[in-house]
């Protein structure tokens, strides 16, 4: 206290540079931490660099541009695939119940007039080689063919409609192939869905159907005429312009041959005669099988005018909107 007393100024400026020089020491021990935190930044920053420099592909520009044209090549090939899975969709239908069952009334009458006036592909120029339906045929809607009022189902009535649209495609195919007959054009029931509803409906086990994944509709038809009908009706629809699948193929003597040869068969039980429509073997002996057959054996289908029942599957696939897959 004495030497204060003696020298304040003295010791005030002792006491300030004391102070001074711990201040700055703080600073430089602060100063020197973040160097070297700064140091390791830059170190980690310049690994990277030259990682990038040596990587397999570089981001050059012109591999960023490559990349990019790549990614919008997947883009535009996973559009594709999308738009080839939703092709059902693009089917226009209408929930207005007046303009469907008119819809109705001229599908029934347009193929009425088609296998009145069909003619064969192999008959002579104008002969007309009608193809023999049964009275008073509807063509799969014969609930409709004197009901001439349909109700407002939001859900039922562009189920209809859709319906008409995916049997006109199968009639037209069918139409084309030059069957002799058609005996009967079935359509999955919609009207009544209970447990004990009449109509066509379609082995689950054998359906693509996947409630929320996968939407089907069923159809049946079954027609006379030789094995090139069939093939060709079947080559038709493996064109797949609209997403039809066979789900199963029975065949049988049809009734109007004079040649019965023991009844129907069901191809379920008799893979041969699918076999023997499109020209293959059906044992795994294969080609080699066929050619040491005899050359006098009767083929399972013979020339003969048989029964041929198809049954179909339209197929939707049920997507999730763009919103669902991109929810950022």
């Amino acid at each position: 206290m004495g030497l204060f007393k003696k020298n304040p100024v003295f010791c005030i400026l002792c006491a300030v540079g004391v102070l001074a020089f711990a201040g700055g020491s703080a600073l430089v021990v602060m100063e020197s931490g973040k160097l070297a935190k700064s140091k390791k930044q830059v170190a980690s920053a310049d690994s990277q660099v030259k990682g990038l420099l040596y990587a397999t592909p570089a981001p050059t520009p012109e591999n960023v541009l490559a990349a990019q044209k790549n990614a919008d090549e997947l883009r535009a090939k996973l559009l594709s695939i999308r738009e080839g899975l939703q092709r059902g969709s693009r089917l226009t239908i209408s929930n207005d119940g007046t303009r469907v069952m008119s819809g109705l009334q001229k599908y029934i009458s347009n193929y009425r007039r088609q296998v009145a006036k069909h003619q064969n592909a192999n008959a002579a120029d104008g002969e007309i080689t009608a193809i023999e339906v049964p009275a008073d045929f509807a063509f799969g809607f014969d609930k409709y063919l004197s009901e001439t009022n349909i109700w407002d189902d939001p859900v039922l009535v562009p189920q209809l409609d859709k319906q008409r649209q995916v049997l006109s495609y199968i009639l037209n195919q069918l139409i084309a192939s030059d069957p002799a007959g058609i005996q009967v054009v079935e359509r999955e029931v919609l009207e009544d869905a209970g447990a004990d509803a009449k109509g066509f409906r379609i082995n689950p086990a054998v359906s693509a159907r996947v409630p929320g994944a996968i939407d089907t509709l069923a159809f049946r038809v079954t027609f006379s005429g030789y094995t090139p009908t069939l093939r060709k009706f079947l080559n038709k629809l493996a064109e797949f312009e609209l997403p039809i699948v066979v789900r199963s193929v029975e065949v049988g003597r049809s009734k109007t041959s004079g040649k019965d040869a023991g009844g129907s068969k069901n191809a379920a039980s008799n893979i041969d005669d699918i076999f023997s429509v499109f020209g293959g073997a059906s044992s795994g002996t294969g080609a080699q099988a066929e050619s040491e057959a005899p050359a006098n054996q009767t083929p399972v289908v013979s020339e003969t005018e048989s029964s041929f029942t198809v049954t179909l599957e339209f197929i939707e696939i049920i997507l999730p909107s763009n919103s669902e897959e991109n929810p950022n």
